[in-house]
């Protein structure tokens, strides 16, 4: 794998998680809160999760993750379920310090990872 290389694997779930805004609040001379919305888009994020992959799997996971940098890169993620976007790819990065691997049995894991989509 390399930088920017697609990722096809199929999580077992995908929750989305809560849109972030860049507001920022400081107080004015009035002393009343002053509001500035940074961009009126929101950064949407998606958890995903992989139950009972095996360590070829979790590997195939790790590597690319580490390829992409952590959250540096931006890849598209083609196996986007259709109960998230009507479109099967989905660009974007991995979120950095979010992926967590749980070894269940040996050679066996659950892992998860949060991906945000590019706007």
């Amino acid at each position: 794998m390399a930088a920017g290389d697609s990722f096809t694997m199929s999580p077992h779930e995908v929750v989305p998680i809560e849109p972030e805004y860049h507001n920022i609040i400081t107080p004015s001379e009035s002393m009343k809160k002053e509001y500035l919305n940074l961009s009126a888009t929101p950064i949407e994020k998606y958890e995903l999760f992989f139950r009972g992959l095996t360590t070829v799997e979790k590997n195939i996971l790790k590597d690319h993750f580490d390829d992409q940098s952590g959250g540096y890169y931006k890849f598209t993620w083609t196996s986007v379920p259709d109960y998230i976007d009507d479109s099967p790819n989905m660009d974007g990065r991995w979120v950095k310090g979010t992926l967590r691997m749980m070894p269940i049995a040996p050679n066996v894991w659950n892992c998860a990872i949060t991906f945000e989509k590019d706007n």
